[in-house]
């Protein structure tokens, strides 16, 4: 079977267009388009090479099961929707904080997933306290118009009685002038806010020298989720993932290779599943060593 041939079929299969073949093997459409007809008339075998090791990378993707991060009840999961449901049904600020790789992000989209009158606000470095206004306005269907107090105003009227919760992940980015204007928020709308975040996160609601208590001491409870997760919720993620680690050597040798990181363990499992794929090689302890051994540390 030709090049061509297979190209064509593989096309057909996937339904990709002549566009997605080109952006693929960093060639025009116009290239694509003649090679399929056979009517190219520059380096043919240039195009035969390129062809050829996408035509194999699709192969590759068919054989690998597609590894997806997705929420599993853990102990440590259990417990922070327990302290989200808690800052939710009391009307109180409630605090998640540990190392990357914890679960935080899942816990907070499990929670909004299963809640509707839940608002969930993603942050990154760039929040200052008027984009924390804006895109609490814009989850709230309010119009993001006007100054700072009219927005707060504006989500304090929306926010009234309604015992909504506000839920902030990498809530460690917001500086004290965003992280005080949630706390009017709450004061005046009476709604539950939760921030999860890195360590940090907590020197910056109290304030280098505890200056802030006017903020800290608004919250309820905050959960430490240290630096590492337990082996039974390690055991129980990449059971849901990978069918083999249900093996207690393999278990064993995922949990230590991963050392109680949930992302780590992510990346690992992945790795060592794709690899299974394409080899045929079973998945072993071995196999889970060797792709340890390219995880950044």
């Amino acid at each position: 079977m030709s090049i061509v041939t297979e190209l064509t079929e593989l096309m057909e299969r996937k339904s990709y267009s002549q566009t997605q073949v080109a952006r693929a093997i960093g060639k025009s459409v116009a290239v694509i388009n003649q090679y399929l007809q056979g009517k190219y008339n520059g380096d043919v075998k240039c195009i035969d090479a390129l062809v050829e090791g996408f035509i194999h990378r699709q192969r590759d993707k068919d054989k690998s099961q597609r590894i997806t991060a997705s929420f599993v009840s853990t102990f440590t999961s259990r417990r922070g929707l327990e302290v989200i449901r808690m800052a939710h049904l009391d009307g109180d600020i409630n605090v998640i904080y540990g190392d990357a790789g914890m679960g935080k992000t899942m816990m907070l989209r499990e929670y909004a997933a299963k809640n509707r009158d839940a608002v969930l606000i993603e942050a990154d470095p760039g929040y200052t306290a008027r984009v924390v206004l804006e895109e609490l306005c814009n989850k709230l269907g309010l119009s993001k118009r006007g100054n700072m107090h009219d927005l707060s105003e504006a989500c304090v009227n929306a926010l009234l009685e309604s015992g909504r919760i506000i839920m902030v992940d990498e809530a460690e980015n917001l500086p004290y002038r965003a992280l005080e204007t949630l706390r009017r928020i709450h004061d005046k709308a009476g709604v539950g806010i939760v921030l999860a975040g890195m360590p940090r996160l907590i020197i910056n609601l109290k304030g280098k020298r505890g200056e802030y208590k006017q903020l800290y001491s608004r919250v309820g409870f905050a959960l430490p989720l240290g630096d590492t997760l337990p082996q039974e919720d390690i055991n129980d993620i990449a059971i849901s993932m990978l069918p083999d680690a249900a093996q207690p050597e393999v278990s064993d040798a995922l949990y230590k290779a991963c050392k109680g990181n949930a992302r780590r363990l992510f990346k690992l499992v992945r790795g060592v599943s794709h690899g299974s794929a394409i080899s045929g090689d079973p998945i072993n302890v071995g196999a889970v060593r060797k792709f340890s051994e390219m995880l950044i540390h």
